[in-house]
């Protein structure tokens, strides 16, 4: 972990000095590593936090129930989703759209940081919480 880390702020440093922001290089290569709930700028301000609703396999689009209301998207072939396994102090995994079943606690980022409400996913953090929750990938 402390090398985890130590790579990130090296990436964020790089950002800042070649006058990028740290999300923009640095995060956005290291997303997936970050617990949800927990991505600096992000969480809370721009994700979607809460339950998935409804799964449309055909449509390839997931609904979202939160706190403060309920988002849908589009899961595309650009769209990353990472299995979060942070609570078993496990590493993430990559995950596939079979992983976004009903019930599941994810969050949410929309394509572009300012769109909150529609459009497809850039990336999608769904949290494990027993050994059986994902396929085995490594």
């Amino acid at each position: 972990m402390a090398r985890l880390g130590f790579l990130m702020g090296m990436v964020a440093i790089g950002a800042l000095l070649w006058g990028g922001t740290p999300y923009a290089h640095g995060q956005k290569t290291t997303e997936m590593f970050i617990p949800m709930g927990q991505s600096p700028g992000l969480s809370g301000n721009v994700t979607v936090i809460g339950t998935i609703e409804t799964v449309n396999a055909r449509d390839r689009t997931i609904v979202v129930a939160g706190s403060s209301g309920r988002w849908s998207t589009t899961v595309t072939k650009h769209t990353h989703i990472w299995l979060d396994r942070s609570k078993l102090h496990l590493p993430t995994q990559y995950g596939t759209f079979a992983d976004l079943r009903k019930g599941r606690m994810v969050e949410l980022y929309y394509e572009g940081r300012e769109r909150r409400d529609k459009g497809p996913a850039e990336w999608i953090k769904v949290k494990v919480t027993e050994p059986s929750g994902g396929a085995a990938r490594q």
